[in-house]
């Protein structure tokens, strides 16, 4: 909020928060030059090209309604889907601006509370994060839902403090498993692919794995954790001394 006030830009429209697709050139602009001051940093040019990219805009949908931003737009979706509720989000996308569309504006604000508490959470609880030069464990044990690990595994890659770096989160899962979440963080320049690194450890501890080169997952049970970290710290250190060589 901070940062958006040195801008200069009008932030409410009377009582109402301006969103994004209300901004003028102008006044992107001055969001872009005040976030710059921001950036100061080694990790400068990495962080504006993540900010600074395309937009997507519905042009049939209100001027003023967040669903006119395609990014919000679909944020709004998965909240739905993560929280349980997707007949609302279904809804939203056959035409209801009514009923629904209120219930998915709550839904989203929700979505939005709980993710900055397990942030909180993690951000307090240090000893929860194992920070390494290379990659940054995090146990989200007892805080993250399953279903809100690849949303905190990929907030926790896109901050600054973890640039270059591969962050490993896990929390609990259904029936005594334990569910992993991976992502190449902002700068990350190491040659692993995170799918294959996840199916192959998976495998070998009888669990499932895949995904992506810079976004998987696994699922293993909680007898083969201890196990399974060692895999992955001692596999992803060797291909980034590999890449890094």
């Amino acid at each position: 909020m901070a940062l958006l006030n040195s801008s200069g830009i009008k932030l409410k429209d009377g009582s109402r928060w301006r969103v994004p697709s209300e901004l003028n050139e102008e006044e992107k602009r001055s969001v872009i030059e005040a976030i710059t001051k921001f950036t100061v940093s080694k990790n400068a040019t990495e962080i504006m090209d993540e900010l600074i990219g395309y937009t997507y805009t519905f042009p049939k949908e209100d001027r003023g309604s967040f669903l006119r931003d395609g990014r919000e737009f679909s944020t709004m979706l998965n909240s739905c889907g993560r929280i349980r509720k997707a007949g609302v989000g279904i809804a939203i996308c056959m035409g209801d601006r009514n009923k629904m569309l209120k219930e998915g504006e709550n839904i989203l604000s929700e979505y939005r509370k709980m993710i900055r508490n397990y942030m909180n959470i993690l951000g307090n609880e240090r000893w929860r994060i194992n920070d390494t030069q290379k990659f940054v464990m995090v146990n989200a044990e007892g805080v993250v839902p399953e279903t809100m690990t690849g949303t905190i595994s990929s907030l926790l890659a896109g901050s600054p403090k973890n640039a270059g770096k591969i962050v490993i989160l896990r929390t609990n899962g259904e029936e005594g498993t334990i569910k992993f979440s991976s992502r190449k963080s902002m700068g990350c320049k190491s040659d692993i692919n995170l799918s294959n690194l996840m199916r192959a450890g998976a495998e070998k501890f009888n669990g499932v794995g895949g995904g992506h080169d810079a976004a998987a997952g696994a699922r293993i049970t909680k007898d083969k954790l201890d196990g399974f970290l060692d895999f992955l710290e001692e596999n992803v250190a060797k291909v980034q001394s590999t890449g890094n060589s």
